[in-house]
């Protein structure tokens, strides 16, 4: 009786420690899933640290890309979720960001690789291209190349969550105006990303825009460059701004004269 009890004493011991052992590698493992998953929190895709309180987050330089004159100047525009977008004065960027405890690093970073216009050089100044990282010193973002050397400088323009704008002032713009898809016909679709895109009846265009009070500015674009059929009136390829009123859309040029009007179609 008593060798049988010792018998079910090593067995139960046994047991004990095998569930013991058991239920602490489970927490083990619990453990480093959490981790890992609060890791993963704080990253991209990519792997690079995403630090949604970073004081990069927002606008920087002219968002709406041109100045009076046609001087274009560069912008960027740092979301909270890594998303970089922006201009170098000729080309839009597009790529992603991350901030290591204050020093903002820059990820592959595309642009389409557009030809400046040859006949005013001094309005493009791509310094902007070199971009690799930065850092910022209250409201101004000094911008580095691959060496470390200071190319440039952008100051704030908001501190705004790119990735929160437009917002719900701007939804009267949203939408498809004028005669999309036809041969002669002007026409723009204004879209809630951020981006547009049209024809002016023969040439198309697309590019970024802004809200600021109850206009829309249009940034920087690119058009197409195709010849004309004769009598094609391409008034729409001067647009700069514009302001809604129901459903028609009134377009402005860089000077503030009214170009023209389209009427909403979607």
């Amino acid at each position: 009786m008593e060798t049988t009890m010792r018998s079910m004493t090593r067995a139960y011991d046994h047991d004990t420690a095998r569930t013991a052992t058991r239920s602490a590698l489970i927490g083990a493992l619990v453990l480093a899933a959490t981790a890992l998953l609060a890791g993963c929190a704080g990253a991209t895709a990519g792997g690079a640290p995403v630090a949604e309180a970073s004081d990069a987050v927002g606008a920087w330089g002219n968002p709406t890309g041109m100045t009076t004159g046609w001087v274009i100047e560069p912008s960027l525009n740092l979301a909270a979720d890594g998303t970089l977008t922006g201009s170098d004065s000729c080309n839009r960027l597009h790529g992603s960001w991350s901030d290591d405890d204050g020093t903002i690093a820059f990820h592959d970073v595309v642009s389409p690789g557009m030809v400046c216009s040859p006949e005013s050089p001094e309005s493009f100044d791509t310094w902007l291209s070199g971009l690799a990282s930065g850092t910022v010193d209250g409201d101004v973002l000094t911008i580095l190349d691959v060496d470390g050397t200071e190319i440039g400088t952008l100051d704030r323009a908001s501190d705004v969550d790119p990735a929160t704008v437009p917002s719900g002032d701007a939804e009267a713009f949203f939408g498809t105006w004028g005669t999309a898809d036809t041969e002669g016909e002007p026409s723009i679709v204004i879209s809630a990303d951020g981006t547009y895109n049209g024809s002016d009846g023969c040439n198309f265009f697309n590019g970024l825009w802004w809200i600021e009070a109850d206009t829309l500015d249009f940034g920087f674009h690119s058009l197409t460059e195709r010849g004309c059929l004769p009598g094609i009136d391409d008034w729409l390829n001067q647009h700069a701004t514009a302001t809604v009123d129901g459903d028609t859309i009134t377009f402005f040029d860089r000077a503030g004269s009214e170009i023209g009007t389209l009427t909403r179609s979607e």
